[in-house]
């Protein structure tokens, strides 16, 4: 959605700040899990955001590497509701 907008907002010059919450590891950039381009530069969300200028970010980039984690993210969930459900 942030993509979106950002396209949308770009066309009418209006200035749009994003919060990006990707994965994060270690908190320090040290991991690399959080990393994106902003403005042609490496930015990591948890020590330079996590707020950017939203026209600024590679948005497919992004997005692709926030798709790197989707098995371990859907192991992890159904691990965790399992151990929620036997909770009851």
């Amino acid at each position: 959605m942030m993509k979106f907008v950002s396209a949308v907002t770009k066309k009418f010059n209006v200035k749009t700040i994003v919060s990006m919450n990707p994965i994060m590891i270690d908190g320090t950039g040290m991991c690399g899990g959080c990393r994106l381009t902003v403005g042609g530069e490496t930015k990591f969300a948890c020590v330079d955001g996590p707020d950017f200028d939203g026209h600024q970010v590679d948005w497919d980039e992004m997005i692709r590497r926030s798709a790197m984690y989707k098995p371990q993210e859907a192991k992890a969930l159904e691990e965790h509701k399992c151990r929620m459900e036997g909770m009851k």
